[in-house]
């Protein structure tokens, strides 16, 4: 007659092995792939690097019988040096945005952040995170892209006043006038329209919104924090200097 306890003894040991394998395939894949999200530009400095782990996620599968999801891994906004900012990267604040281009909102809301970023320019850091229309040939999707494609000439917050200042009008042609006013070298924006590496940075940044089930934007994290719809620069400010005098 088998010794159950044999039996409990082999369950005990695959299911160990499965759990280790588990936690290689999350360790070596999954999470290098959300740290890195792309390769650094040039505009952008060293940043420090910040996510927003679920701490709870060990406790609700503590054998890591799953592999985890982004969902699973984040409460918060992925801050790695992918996406434009405003600030240095040692900066006692992060406030996080996601946005479209194609939202007149958004870009009254950016305009509050921007106010408060720069009365507190060594203390404030402001980030944007593209969260537009999921489809790539819509307007929205194709403006987030010539947001990319500027960043990568160093010009990412002069094209991005230009596009929120024209939402009602976003179309491929306007784009080469808005690049052209923003003072990019057109042959490389539309080069760069066409490549795939600006097209990653905004899936990225879209699979990160749905992760968090952002529902309607803008939406601002600061350090963590979430703030949605048409806020103030009050708002903002008071949540600024809540975390600052924590």
């Amino acid at each position: 007659m088998p010794n159950p306890n044999n039996y409990f003894s082999i369950k005990f040991i695959a299911l160990s092995l499965t759990a280790l394998l588990l936690f290689i395939i999350f360790t070596f894949f999954v999470l290098p792939s959300v740290l890195n999200k792309s390769e650094k530009k040039p505009e952008l400095q060293k940043q420090n690097e910040k996510i927003y782990f679920n701490e709870k996620y060990k406790e609700e599968d503590p054998l890591l019988t799953q592999v985890p999801g982004l969902d699973d891994i984040i409460t918060g906004p992925i801050i790695t040096g992918a996406d434009p900012a405003i600030g240095p990267g040692s900066a006692l604040v992060d406030i996080v945005a996601y946005t479209d281009f194609e939202c007149s909102y958004c870009y009254k809301a950016i305009q509050e952040a921007k106010k408060v970023q720069a009365e507190l320019p060594e203390k404030v850091r402001l980030i944007h995170k593209d969260f537009p229309i999921n489809e790539e040939t819509s307007a929205s999707f194709q403006a987030a892209l010539a947001g990319r494609c500027a960043q990568e000439q160093n010009k990412f917050w002069e094209m991005s006043d230009l596009l929120y200042k024209n939402n009602y009008q976003l179309n491929s042609a306007i784009f080469n006038e808005l690049a052209i006013a923003a003072g990019l070298n057109i042959k490389k924006f539309n080069d760069c329209l066409k490549n795939e590496s600006a097209k990653k940075l905004v899936l990225d940044n879209i699979e990160e919104a749905n992760a968090l089930q952002i529902i309607g934007i803008p939406l601002f994290y600061v350090n963590g924090q979430e703030i949605m719809g048409e806020v103030s620069y009050q708002e903002i400010k008071g949540m600024v200097e809540r975390e600052l005098n924590k």
